[in-house]
């Protein structure tokens, strides 16, 4: 399997009967994504009944205590007061002006809207003077529950960073940030919501996080980044980002090998939600055991990005291994701008398994699986592809790239683009790889081998 001219278009080599019926189970994405409602601009995921306060000994009205609600005084020194241990503080409608805010070492404690309510949290300084860009700072907690804010950045310059690096466990539930970030010339890539649990037997969720509007072009701003030193379980479902300049969800932190980052490896799921139009990767995992399952991704315009430094991906994985993709549906437009590709592989990420999943590109020269040539840190390799279904009309270039990548299969898949001269497989330095139960439909060379070895069954390729 030596030769570069191996079936071309139009050959055919047989096709098991039950293929057709595996391609049937994919999800279907041949329209185009503003046809499907989990990614328009109405995208609003389902709201759930608030948590209840039976579990705190003390329940505080924050305006009884003396909080401001119509947004003209701080009320810092009110949270002071009344914040401590087995503790809800509850916001009635209002806006709540806040200075920049610390917490550390209170445990079962909750800042949650009254019932009904939307109370929102408006940033009494412009970031430019927030140390170190942030906002709220809670470090040392646990048990501790964020529900139903709306943190208001609209003001042109006022936002900063959410930092909750937890000992225990915590919940971020239909927290809503509007406005946009304000990251021009701000260092240290600030990110709209920095969240770790440091303890190994701790979890967290964060359900229904919105954060539209992202950041400027030109700006630095992660929409939310998941710190090196996670090393508990994290799940981020139901979830809306978009429009961030450097990455949508950041959460490969904690698998990076590197000395000077140290991840703790902590496991990150990703359950439904859409995250859109986000810059470097607009979902980035890469930590062993970690998941993303029915998730929708779009990248149907140039994003936003630092200067030079535009690469408009879908799914990233980077570091370690043993991650599962399933169910998700990933698209990379017409006017997506330059990337790496829909789903990609980086240099240190190792075995995955990515099934029922459709990928559609309609950018030329744009990859649907972009696997890169693995690095000694990489682990395992042999990622297993099933059920994997890459459409679009992209041409050039070709759909699928594995680089270095020993022993990778794919099973019951279908490649079906129909761009001018689009390739199909590319395979180099690949050795023991197998391609089954597949469908390729291209107007270009099916599948091209460099220096690789692989194996076909029941393999049918055709014209588009």
């Amino acid at each position: 399997m030596q030769r570069r001219d191996y079936l071309k278009y139009g050959g055919a080599v047989g096709l098991a009967a039950g293929l057709a019926g595996c391609l049937n189970r994919l999800p279907f994405f041949e329209g185009p994504p503003e046809d499907d409602d989990r990614t328009t601009d109405e995208y609003t995921p389902p709201e759930l009944e608030s948590s209840p306060l039976d579990r705190y000994g003390n329940v505080v009205d924050i305006v009884e205590a003396g909080g401001d609600p119509s947004g003209e005084e701080v009320i810092n020194d009110v949270l002071q007061r009344v914040v401590e241990d087995d503790t809800a503080v509850v916001f009635p409608d209002g806006r709540y002006k806040l200075d920049q805010y610390e917490l550390e070492s209170v445990s079962n404690f909750a800042f949650v809207a009254a019932d009904g309510a939307t109370p929102k949290l408006v940033p009494n300084r412009p970031a430019h003077e927030l140390d170190d860009n942030l906002f709220i700072r809670l470090e040392g907690i646990s048990d501790f529950l964020l529900e139903g804010v709306e943190l208001d950045y609209t003001a042109d310059g006022f936002g900063g960073s959410i930092h909750i690096i937890a000992d225990g466990n915590f919940t971020l539930r239909d927290v809503r940030l509007r406005g946009k970030m304000p990251d021009e010339e701000r260092p240290n890539n600030p990110a709209a919501f920095r969240l770790e649990v440091l303890d190994r037997q701790s979890s967290a969720l964060v359900e229904r996080l919105i954060a539209r509007d992202g950041g400027h072009e030109g700006g630095n701003a992660v929409g939310t980044y998941v710190g090196s030193a996670h090393a508990g379980s994290m799940t981020f479902r139901d979830c809306v980002i978009e429009n961030f300049p450097n990455n949508g969800l950041y959460a490969s932190s904690p698998g990076r090998p590197e000395e000077s980052i140290n991840g703790a490896d902590g496991v990150v799921h990703v359950e439904g939600g859409l995250y859109k139009n986000n810059n470097i990767a607009n979902v980035r995992i890469g930590t062993t055991g970690s998941t993303v399952r029915g998730v929708t991704i779009v990248v149907n315009e140039v994003p936003p990005s630092p200067p030079g430094a535009l690469n408009a991906r879908g799914l990233r994985l980077r570091g370690k291994s043993g991650q599962l993709v399933e169910d998700c549906l990933i698209y990379i437009g017409k006017e997506a701008g330059e990337g790496f590709g829909a789903l990609v592989f980086h240099s240190d990420t190792g075995r995955a398994t990515i099934r029922n999943t459709t990928i559609r590109v309609d950018r030329d020269d744009t990859y649907a699986i972009h696997a890169l040539d693995p690095d000694s840190s990489a682990g395992p390799l042999g990622s297993t592809f099933e059920n994997v279904r890459i459409v679009g009309t992209a041409g050039f270039g070709h759909a699928v790239s594995i680089n270095g990548r020993d022993g990778t299969t794919f099973k019951g898949c279908e490649v079906n683009q129909t761009g001018r001269d689009r390739n199909g497989f590319r395979f180099a330095n690949s050795n023991g790889c197998k391609l089954t139960d597949s469908v390729i439909k291209v107007t270009g060379e099916a599948v091209e081998t460099v220096n690789s070895s692989l194996s076909t069954v029941n393999l049918t390729v055709e014209l588009p």
